[in-house]
């Protein structure tokens, strides 16, 4: 019984220590973003998903720069496990935007929530953190 016991712990701190080193580092960062959708992803355009979205004040370059990005319409990637089953263009949605710019796709929707119709947007020029 005790030989069982302390194979049942191996295992456990065995699959603990084997989940912690196979554990992706998460790189990039996450903006939450907010916009209207202004056409869908279909074959014709790419597979991206149109969307006419409010500036990000805190968007890093590729060089790590943080210069803001202005609102604007832009094609974005979607990731796969985000349902897009019930919003159509001219809904106003907000994302979870991930960027990694070492990434195969470095832009990226990973999350998405359709927000009231009557939801405000403000599509502005972006205003940089210690920028005038």
């Amino acid at each position: 019984m005790r030989s069982a016991l302390k194979w049942s712990l191996a295992l456990g701190a065995l699959a603990v220590l084997l989940a912690a080193g196979c554990a992706r580092k998460e790189r990039g960062h996450n903006y939450i973003v907010r916009g209207q959708v202004v056409e869908l992803p279909s074959p014709a355009n790419g597979n991206l998903l149109q969307l006419h979205h409010e500036a990000v004040d805190d968007f890093v370059t590729r060089d790590g720069k943080v210069e803001g990005m202005d609102s604007m319409t832009m094609p974005f990637l979607v990731a796969r496990n985000v349902p897009l089953r019930d919003i159509k263009p001219g809904d106003k949605i907000e994302v979870i935007l991930h960027v990694d710019w070492q990434a195969d796709r470095a832009v990226e929707i990973t999350g998405l929530r359709k927000l009231a119709p009557d939801q405000k947007l403000d599509f502005r020029a972006a205003h940089p953190p210690g920028k005038p």
